[in-house]
């Protein structure tokens, strides 16, 4: 028997973790996919078992279907162990990552996940800070059954992620009513279709993106002589308290840090200025606490 798991796209996905069980007993099979996305069981005897995808969320996967396998030779009797017991699922934050990619990480929808210091639900908008202990609140594992002699399909659905961007002119003004184009890449560097719309009139764009999409580009009325481009990163933020995070969240607001990276230059202090300026800040041009605090929150990041 064999189960194939594939993602969103239909694409093999490697090291999922597997367990097969016979009838109501206590015991199981375990294995994780290779890298063809297949687990393999050989020497089952014939008939019907129990399936399931471990530490993943039952509403995020499903079997697609099964085609049947050409005969081969008997492997060996299998050794079974026990069914595995439920275990807390748990994260420690390192501020780079947003709700919905700790959930794509725990194989769970966002809305499961809360501080463990508190047990209250994580919001939404806002990134966990450093050093949050985020756990995921108990769920049932269920069980599907399927057939020896036969690849069974299974779609693990991934999480999308929500790209929100406000889009600004050189006045910080909205760029209201503009069109743009999306372009988007995935962690392989895969190329997605190029998306168009138009800024709502707070100059905002919205879209929803797959779940591993790692970076993308903007550009707001394309063609024309006002015609501007911006480079996004998506999920992978470092803290507001690195120059590289600091930077990350200044460029994507619009308030461009000439190039520099790495490093609280010139560039970047009169990038802080302008923002502390446009929020009615002390303009400084040092990122202090109240900064920090303010880009976080605007960049609901």
């Amino acid at each position: 028997m064999e189960v194939v798991v594939v993602d969103d796209r239909e694409t093999p996905l490697s090291g999922v973790a597997v367990e097969l069980a016979q009838g109501a007993a206590d015991e199981a099979l375990r294995t994780r996919t290779d890298e063809h996305g297949v687990a393999l069981f050989e020497g089952l005897e014939e008939g019907r078992y129990r399936f399931r995808l471990l530490d993943v969320e039952p509403a995020l996967w499903r079997v697609l279907g099964r085609l049947p396998l050409p005969p081969r030779a008997a492997g060996a009797a299998p050794r079974w162990g026990s069914v595995s017991r439920p275990k807390p699922l748990s994260w420690t934050c390192e501020g780079t990552e947003s709700l919905a990619v700790l959930a794509a990480k725990l194989g769970v929808r966002p809305s499961r996940l809360i501080d463990a210091s508190t047990g209250q639900p994580l919001t939404p908008e806002v990134a966990p800070a450093p050093g949050t202990r985020v756990e995921v609140l108990p769920f049932a594992h269920e069980w599907t059954t399927v057939e020896t002699g036969f690849r069974h399909v299974v779609h693990r659905i991934g999480l999308p992620l929500s790209l929100v961007v406000v889009l600004r002119d050189g006045t910080h003004h909205p760029r209201a009513h503009q069109p743009y184009l999306l372009k988007v890449w995935l962690d392989d560097e895969e190329e997605l279709p190029a998306r168009e719309g138009m800024t709502d009139a707070e100059g905002r764009m919205a879209q929803v993106l797959p779940a591993r999409a790692a970076r993308g580009e903007v550009t707001v009325s394309p063609g024309r002589d006002d015609e501007r481009k911006v480079t996004l990163r998506f999920a992978a933020l470092r803290a507001t308290s690195a120059p590289e995070g600091l930077q990350e969240r200044l460029e994507n607001l619009g308030f461009s840090c000439g190039g520099e990276r790495g490093q609280f230059g010139p560039k970047t202090r009169l990038a802080v200025e302008w923002f502390q300026y446009a929020l009615g800040l002390p303009p400084s041009g040092e990122a202090d606490e109240a900064t920090c605090a303010a880009l976080g929150l605007l960049h609901r990041s």
